[in-house]
């Protein structure tokens, strides 16, 4: 298990958007500093209902399925999430990484990670921590890699 080292970048994300934060503390501890801000994008319908399509026969049609705007925005978030962090991994700007975001964006980051960022990951925590203070998330991700016995 990795720590919480000075360095280390944390990814907290919700819906909304995302934070990139990076320790510049110690491991006892974290210091939380925002590098950058990243928006869900907007995802905007193309009509107002959903389509219909011929069955084939004669005056036979079927609705199409509606179209889910939140989990557009949020693979849409997830991929600029990843797209960022292998950027900033190619450069050499983090050695370590943490993620804390719900469970459904957390899996749609995790699939979209590359072998290089899941090197780098040391802990995904599956919750919520955007509304949190910097340094409770610090707190939080660190107990999050050093389970209670």
């Amino acid at each position: 298990m990795g720590k919480l080292a000075r360095g280390c970048w944390i990814v907290v994300a919700d819906a909304q958007g995302a934070m990139i934060l990076e320790n510049v503390g110690t491991v006892p501890e974290p210091d939380l500093r925002l590098i950058d801000r990243i928006d869900a994008p907007a995802v905007t319908p193309h009509d107002d209902r959903p389509g219909r399509r011929s069955d084939g026969g004669p005056n036979q049609r079927s609705a199409m399925e509606v179209t889910d705007r939140a989990r557009l925005s949020q693979m849409a978030l997830a991929a600029m999430i990843v797209a960022r962090l292998s950027r900033e991994a190619a450069r050499g700007m983090f050695q370590r990484l943490a993620i804390a975001a719900p469970p459904h964006l957390l899996g749609a980051i995790r699939d979209r990670l590359d072998d290089d960022l899941k090197r780098r990951l040391l802990v995904a925590v599956p919750k919520r921590l955007t509304s949190e203070p910097l340094g409770r998330i610090g707190n939080l991700m660190q107990d999050a890699m050093y389970p209670a016995a």
